[in-house]
């Protein structure tokens, strides 16, 4: 495995940091990766392990305040940013270094509202969707009084930071993988209202909008997220007659990031769906 790294500056100037991992031989797909809210896409070795000795390329970016991108932590002014930066880094670097190549966006989280709305208005130059750690709504930890309050405070204080509700133990039930999240240095557990206030206005969005998706879709979430809720009613909305849905019992939000007995099948499903639409 060779792995390639570079610098997408945004339409508003800021520095946005992504790598690629490529295959040996030539790419049977291309899979860019979206990550959550405030991760980064180094987060995600277990999906690359999987994929590139199969030759799937796989490629993504830190967004606007996460990783090592410029930007204020855990903010944005309007998440049609992320959209746009996302929609630069496939016309810059995808399509022009792999312009005949299949090509996937896999969504994680926050990552699954950017994919969500992207694909609604650019499947097209899409082979397949696949969402993780999703939904319709807000999950129980999150529940209406943030959300409001969320609104509340993206009018009066939109830049401040607040700390995260979300305790980290939520991704995993691996204490291996919650102890690494906490004292990785690209992490944070902080988020302004705007952000957060825009993440519940898109996820609506999404959900309102999908029934305009057509394109293959893959739908991977644990049965024990507390960040999401409605996995079922997102997937029956979406219109698409080749789609796939998988709730893993027990399993929490970073279902490709679970315990290492419960993520061997996760990403076979996830593999196998690939070679499934790479025939």
């Amino acid at each position: 495995m060779k792995s390639n790294e570079g610098r997408l500056i945004s339409n508003d100037g800021l520095n946005l940091f992504w790598k690629a991992w490529i295959p040996e031989a030539k790419p049977r797909a291309v899979v860019h990766i979206i990550h959550g809210y405030a991760e980064h896409v180094g987060r995600y070795k277990n999906v690359v392990d999987e994929l590139v000795s199969d030759n799937y390329l796989l490629i993504g970016k830190d967004h606007r305040g996460h990783g090592k991108s410029e930007g204020k932590r855990g903010h944005i002014k309007s998440f049609e940013q992320y959209i746009s930066d996302d929609r630069a880094f496939f016309k810059e670097i995808i399509e022009k270094d792999y312009p005949d190549t299949p090509y996937f966006v896999l969504g994680h989280s926050m990552g699954s509202i950017i994919a969500l709305n992207y694909a609604e208005k650019y499947q097209a130059d899409m082979a397949g969707l696949i969402l993780s750690g999703t939904g319709s709504k807000p999950g129980k930890a999150i529940g209406k009084a943030i959300v409001l309050l969320s609104k509340i405070g993206s009018m009066l204080f939109p830049n401040i930071h607040v700390k995260s509700v979300l305790p980290p133990e939520f991704i995993s039930r691996d204490p291996d993988v919650v102890k690494a999240y906490v004292d990785d240095p690209l992490t944070y557990d902080v988020i302004t209202p705007r952000l957060a206030e825009q993440m519940y206005t898109y996820l609506d969005l999404a959900f309102k909008n999908a029934p305009s998706i057509n394109i293959p879709v893959l739908v991977q979430c644990g049965s024990a997220d507390t960040s999401f809720s409605g996995q079922d009613e997102l997937y029956n909305a979406i219109a698409s007659q080749d789609k796939k849905i998988s709730i893993y019992e027990g399993l929490k939000h970073e279902v490709y990031n679970e315990l290492e007995k419960d993520r061997i099948k996760v990403l076979k499903d996830l593999h196998d769906w690939l070679n499934e639409h790479c025939k």
